[in-house]
């Protein structure tokens, strides 16, 4: 999932914007990016990743300030920049806990690489 993150965060800094789950299916099948079946990523397969990538760049800008990033604040700055649930619903501090282990490994991973 962390190389379906990065090539989320190189398409939004090549593009300027977000990749829609089809989007980055493609993106990832020119880098030679497949799934189990030598075919692109299945787009919902991708879907299901969108928000919490969305979320985890959020969280991640409040991890290189605190090493306990502010809950409350990465909700308020996701209902600021339109991140919501399904259904519009706001996303809340329980959810982005919920997700903590994850942003955590995956903060580790990338930036354990990034100091090699």
């Amino acid at each position: 999932m962390d190389r379906y993150y990065l090539a989320w965060a190189e398409y939004r800094t090549d593009h300027g914007e977000e990749p829609k789950a089809e989007e980055l299916s493609a993106y990832l099948a020119d880098r030679d990016m497949t799934g189990r079946s030598g075919k692109p990523v299945s787009p919902s397969t991708l879907r299901r990743y969108l928000l919490p990538f969305r979320v985890y760049t959020l969280w991640a800008e409040q991890r290189m300030i605190s090493e306990h990033p502010p809950l409350d604040v990465i909700a308020q700055e996701c209902a600021a920049r339109g991140i919501t649930a399904q259904h519009n619903k706001p996303l809340t501090a329980d959810y982005i806990t919920e997700q903590g282990d994850d942003f955590e490994r995956r903060w580790r991973a990338l930036h354990s690489e990034a100091h090699q």
